[in-house]
């Protein structure tokens, strides 16, 4: 998998599984996961190449380890644990998807000496990577840093790496630049 090459929007490969849906708090968001080409779209743009399309029902493991991982992300960023069975299922199904088999790196004998050659994953071992980086972040002390976007309906959970940890939305350049719009809009009305 090619993630670690590519600057993640959100600081981590499994918030980029929950940032699938935008718009998450208004009132009709948008999933980019409705389907098997859908999921095989957002393996590409994350740079995890597979060795064979997702199937539709891969789709609904998908949404399913999405939605728990979501859920769990949410509750450490906003110290609310309002559902404690919801909350033990979502950690039991993030738990069974990280026992699952991941790709295995591979030594081989190449013309210029040795060279790391990894199988093409299945879009499942690919869910299970992303399980394992969810169980990763979640226990770590950077869940301290997770935040959920200030943009009106926008719901998307980040990591906060910025030096004061006091980032407010998931993208300056959308969320941030709506947000100062608006401000600048009430500014200029109430004047």
């Amino acid at each position: 998998m090619a993630e670690s090459r590519r600057r993640l929007a959100t600081g981590r490969l499994c918030l980029e599984l929950v940032a699938t849906v935008h718009g998450r708090l208004s009132g009709a968001p948008n999933d980019d996961l409705l389907d098997g080409a859908r999921v095989a779209e957002w393996l590409a743009a994350i740079g995890a190449e597979t060795g064979e399309r997702p199937a539709d029902g891969d789709v609904e493991h998908y949404l399913d380890v999405r939605e728990a991982i979501y859920r769990l992300v949410t509750s450490a960023a906003t110290g609310d644990v309002a559902d404690v069975e919801q909350r033990n299922a979502d950690v039991a199904l993030v738990n069974a998807w990280a026992r699952g088999p991941a790709p295995v790196p591979q030594l081989r004998v190449g013309e210029q000496g040795l060279v790391s050659n990894t199988a093409l994953p299945t879009p499942r071992q690919v869910l299970t990577v992303v399980a394992r980086d969810a169980i990763d972040l979640l226990a770590a002390p950077e869940a301290a840093r997770l935040h959920q976007c200030d943009g009106n309906h926008c719901g998307t959970v980040f990591l906060d790496t910025s030096r004061g940890g006091r980032r407010r939305w998931c993208s300056s350049d959308k969320c941030g630049n709506r947000a100062r719009v608006a401000a600048h809009r009430d500014r200029h009305v109430s004047a």
